[in-house]
């Protein structure tokens, strides 16, 4: 298994990493031209794995890596490698190099493999290479300089790979945050193969869905806090890239609700594993700053929409929507500042250091644990709705995150318990967390609203008249609470597998 760290960093900063103090001397500078290989219909990639053949020394090097994970920057792959006579991969040595795996043997043995196989994209790197001795663990540290190449098209490559050769993988985050000292970084969960590809398919970069997570039912507390806080961070750093140089408001929220997923978690499991208070503190700063610029992107494409469609909505609408879409621009370019940060990073890098050290020490059931933790939550829930009141516009922005807290949880957990009940009981929460959440989005416009007409004198007649408009929409659409406080109560949790 393959356990390694990827950063990027900008050209002009190279020089700095040649000379840092951490490194010294590199024990080698190579030439590696590699070529990707796949089939038309891309059948390798669709199992998750990577076929290359690179050239180190003079001689080819055929190398598969398939599978694994990557959390936080850290990827963790099944590598196969091995020596080849030519340009071209060879199955038959690579099936001898996998051995008795039958998962990835099958792969290889679909029919007409071979001969399907082409080259798809070269990645041409100068790379720099360091063995480095660092708190006990031994790191290669390697400074790729290049590109990656499909027919004429190219996107250049600049980036740091840590690789674990002997000890802790925690190391790597610990020796990256000594560089991030003195060099600015970013994590890359993207591989060069990766990156390639998605020039073969000529695909943007799409807004990231929270994946569903699997947990074995034996699963311990040791293996669900890992798996449920990687999930989390693998949602948020999957949209960075289209946050930063997209316009899509998507990316944006799918990546302000991984914020909220793994703010959920860490809530989570906070009475077994508590989050230094340095680290929340900096989630909630990047909430704050996916938050502020959200919040105007729902207020032009849904709230400001609906006041215009209605009669008479119209009204200036155009003069306010201006306003409002410059400073929706302005909010998108602060996030995408906050992502681009070293506060991010460093966010990110300490965040898995802390996940894998803290996973270590605990003991105990993810089962036993999730139950109880879903009771709590469920009881938490109904207090909550009991509570809502239509002159306390509040009381129901508290219900819906307590629905949305008991969401996540489930969600986390979901593969310890039986499907049909968890379907019903994540059915009936986001269902109520959609209908408080509408009127909730209108509170929101409104204070927006007031904002930018203090912002914006001038134009305060023409955005006072809008603001009108979701006052009374504010009255007319409130939700029905009694049902929703009915539908709570008849909820039941799901049983455990």
């Amino acid at each position: 298994m393959e356990v390694e760290l990827k950063l990027l960093l900008a050209p002009e900063h190279n020089e700095q990493v040649l000379q840092h103090p951490l490194l010294g001397k590199p024990a080698q500078v190579q030439h590696l031209p590699a070529r990707y290989f796949d089939t038309p219909d891309l059948h390798l990639l669709h199992h998750g794995a990577g076929l290359r053949v690179r050239k180190v020394d003079g001689a080819w090097i055929q190398t598969l890596k398939a599978g694994g994970s990557v959390q936080s920057g850290l990827h963790s792959r099944n590598e196969w490698e091995g020596p080849v006579d030519q340009s071209w991969p060879q199955l038959g040595k690579l099936r001898k190099l996998i051995g008795d795996d039958e998962q990835w043997l099958s792969m290889l043995d679909v029919h007409d493999l071979k001969q399907r196989l082409e080259p798809l994209f070269l990645v041409d790197v100068q790379r720099h290479l360091w063995q480095v001795e660092s708190a006990g663990n031994l790191i290669e540290v390697a400074l790729d300089v290049g590109h990656i190449e499909r027919k004429g098209r190219q996107v250049p490559v600049n980036e740091i790979e840590l690789e674990l050769k002997e000890g802790d993988p925690a190391g790597l985050y610990a020796f990256a945050l000594q560089l991030l000292d003195d060099i600015p970084l970013r994590i890359s969960n993207l591989n060069k193969a990766q990156r390639g590809y998605m020039l073969v398919r000529e695909t943007g970069h799409a807004p990231y869905r929270a994946h569903a997570l699997e947990l074995d039912s034996d699963a311990g507390l040791a293996d669900a806090l890992p798996a449920v806080l990687g999930n989390c961070l693998e949602h948020i750093q999957r949209n960075e890239v289209a946050v930063v140089e997209g316009h899509d408001p998507e990316t944006l929220h799918q990546m302000r609700v991984g914020v909220r997923r793994l703010r959920s978690a860490l809530k989570l499991f906070a009475p077994v594993a508590p989050c230094p208070p340095a680290l929340l503190e900096d989630v909630s700063w990047l909430g704050e700053q996916l938050g502020a610029a959200r919040d105007w992107d729902v207020l032009l494409s849904s709230t400001l929409s609906h006041v215009e469609a209605q009669p008479g909505g119209g009204n200036g609408m155009m003069e306010v929507q201006a306003l409002a879409l410059d400073t929706a621009h302005a909010k998108r370019r602060e996030a995408a500042q906050a992502v681009l940060s070293q506060r991010y990073t460093r966010l990110m890098l300490t965040l898995g250091s802390w996940t894998l050290q803290t996973a270590a020490l605990l003991d105990g059931s993810a089962a036993q644990f999730s139950r109880e933790t879903l009771q709590r939550l469920h009881k938490a829930l109904l207090k909550r709705a009991n509570r809502m009141s239509e002159d306390d516009t509040a009381s129901a922005h508290r219900t819906r995150i307590a629905a949305k807290r008991g969401r996540y949880a489930l969600e986390f957990f979901h593969a310890l318990y039986r499907s049909k009940g968890t379907r019903a009981y994540l059915k009936t929460l986001a269902a109520v967390q959609e209908e408080l959440g509408q009127h909730n989005d209108l509170v929101v416009a409104g204070q927006l609203l007031q904002e930018l007409a203090q912002q914006h004198p001038q134009s305060a007649g023409a955005i006072q008249f809008v603001r009108g408009y979701l006052v009374a929409q504010q009255s007319t659409q409130s939700a029905d609470l009694d049902d929703i406080r009915t539908r709570l109560h008849a909820l039941r949790l799901p049983r455990v597998k």
